[in-house]
């Protein structure tokens, strides 16, 4: 971006001389020189000034805009990049806050140069070598043509807090009313109807911002118009009491009138700065606050710890919303062990797979892989090691092969084709698209496309959130028999609100007021209390649960 800058100091200098030359030529033009040919070499300087002008602003545009593709390319890799290593963290976002934070937000941030560099690097170079040539003529008339260009800059300056407040608003506004349109448009129907007053409402908030800020052009418009006339009427003033005092020719006061006019043209770029520096504020504090919110990665991660891995929330507190998810929960997960949580809706049992995910840090307690917190590990690396089926299961848009193979890239086309018609969707193509969100397939479909998924990745410990929801009882038998098959050997934590698949369990966990208790156990020996994982009763009088 210093070429572009360089580039757009010099054709600001270009039309600045341009006009003086030109007056020059001009003026003794018109005093009808004895030699014509003495005006050869104005000519040649109009000419190189007035292509060179035309030459670096090309230049320039081409620079500064590969520049700013190049660094939105950057800057949308990147944020993707952060994006996918925070994980399902950003799910509590709606559907629409991502894409209009990729779109608008990093439009915002990779034409920040443009809007707010290149026009202060050629409005400083044609003040400051224009002034500089005015004074070798004369300091008052120096003065009298950089003094107004300077108070025009700074009224400029002096609106920036209420263009950048409006700008702002007017981006927020924006963001808000994309996201809600596409939260509309996937609703549809009823919800679309729904929706209508809120979406005519930031309709109405975007257009009262986009008239303020139209005022506040206005105002520096008006403000550039009196600070121009003042120039002109200055220069000439002066400039016609040094020709009348013999201390100026005609031609020079041509050029000084004429070349203060140009210098005016550099001005005008800065009327956008504010806004565009506070939409690209805006944009980079909004990343900020997303990408700050746990988890995040630890400075000097350590090493997943080698081995089957025990996973363990010890006195874990989570709140949310005022109120305690977790509270003191206690679980210990052994190498090959199959658990089963149960419990009424909304009372935590997804929160506790994101916190064992690491999508979630805990307020407090810990949550351990084989003694070692989950945060002093990369989640990146701790999430290799887990599959993880979500009850509302995220399909791409793509190919039902391509689908698969984000859980396992190197799984053959028949480990794929047996996999699915264990599943009961022997139906379903490889190659067959599922649509954007899975929309071409019902929710018992797309639930077992993400459980295969999941059952393919290859790791051992298996997160299964509701892996029958949206079946019949014939596909859910069906189901479970391969969940049987798949999770041999493997760590398993499943949480179901239906009774079948708690018959793939060796024990059966309640989550209650924040905590866990006991169901039952169906495994013939079990070890001593004081082996287990989940909360006992901290005291005698506490009742063990039916």
């Amino acid at each position: 971006m210093k070429g572009a800058a360089l580039l757009a100091a010099l054709a600001a200098l270009c039309g600045v001389f341009l006009a003086a030359t030109s007056g020059v030529l001009i003026s003794r033009a018109a005093l009808r020189p004895e030699v014509f040919l003495s005006l050869g070499v104005l000519a040649t300087a109009v000419r190189a000034l007035g292509l060179g002008r035309a030459g670096l602003r090309y230049a320039e545009r081409l620079r500064g805009h590969a520049a700013a593709l190049r660094l939105g390319e950057g800057l949308r890799l990147g944020l993707f990049d952060r994006f996918a290593a925070s994980g399902r963290t950003l799910t509590t976002e709606r559907s629409g806050d991502l894409l209009a934070r990729a779109g608008e937000g990093v439009d915002a941030r990779q034409f920040r140069p443009l809007r707010v560099t290149l026009p202060l690097v050629a409005f400083a170079a044609a003040v400051l070598v224009w002034s500089g040539w005015l004074l070798t003529l004369d300091a008052g008339l120096a003065g009298l043509a950089a003094v107004p260009l300077l108070l025009a800059a700074l009224g400029v300056l002096a609106l920036r807090g209420p263009a950048a407040r409006a700008a702002r608003q007017d981006m927020a506004l924006t963001q808000e009313h994309g996201t809600l349109l596409l939260d509309t448009l996937a609703a549809g129907g009823e919800g679309a109807a729904l929706r209508r007053p809120q979406l005519a409402a930031l309709a109405a908030a975007q257009e009262r911002a986009a008239l303020t800020l139209a005022r506040l052009g206005l105002a520096v418009a008006l403000g550039q118009g009196v600070a121009f006339a003042l120039a002109l009427v200055g220069t000439l003033w002066r400039g016609a009491a040094l020709v009348g005092a013999g201390g100026l020719s005609g031609p020079l006061l041509a050029a000084a009138v004429l070349g203060t006019a140009a210098a005016f043209d550099a001005l005008s770029g800065l009327a956008a700065v504010p806004g565009a520096q506070a939409r690209a504020d805006l944009a980079t504090e909004q990343d900020a606050q997303t990408l700050a919110a746990p988890p995040a990665a630890p400075a000097a991660p350590r090493p997943l710890p080698a081995g089957p891995l025990t996973v363990e929330l010890r006195g874990v507190t989570l709140r949310r919303g005022g109120r305690a998810v977790l509270d003191g929960a206690a679980l210990t997960l052994y190498p090959g062990e199959r658990v089963a949580l149960t419990g009424e809706s909304g009372g935590g049992k997804t929160t506790l797979l994101r916190l064992i995910a690491r999508d979630l840090d805990p307020d407090g307690g810990a949550v351990l892989a084989s003694g070692t917190d989950l945060r002093d590990l990369d989640p990146a690396a701790w999430r290799g090691a887990l599959s993880l089926h979500e009850q509302h299961a995220p399909v791409l848009d793509g190919t039902l092969r391509e689908n698969l193979r984000l859980g396992a890239p190197a799984a053959t086309e028949a480990r794929l084709r047996a996999l699915l018609d264990d599943l009961g969707l022997a139906h379903l193509p490889l190659d067959g698209w599922v649509g954007e969100g899975g929309t071409r397939l019902s929710g018992g479909e797309r639930a077992r496309v993400s459980l295969a998924r999941a059952l393919l990745r290859p790791s051992h410990l298996l997160l299964l959130d509701e892996p029958t929801a949206h079946l019949d009882p014939d596909t859910e038998a069906q189901v479970l028999a391969v969940l049987e098959r798949e999770a041999a050997g493997r760590t398993l934590l499943l949480v179901t609100h239906r009774p079948a698949p708690l018959a793939l369990a060796e024990r059966v966990l309640e989550l209650r007021g924040g905590q866990l208790w006991p169901l039952h156990r169906l495994t013939p020996a079990p070890p001593p209390p004081a082996q287990l994982g989940f909360q006992t009763e901290p005291s005698a009088s506490r009742p063990e649960s039916p």
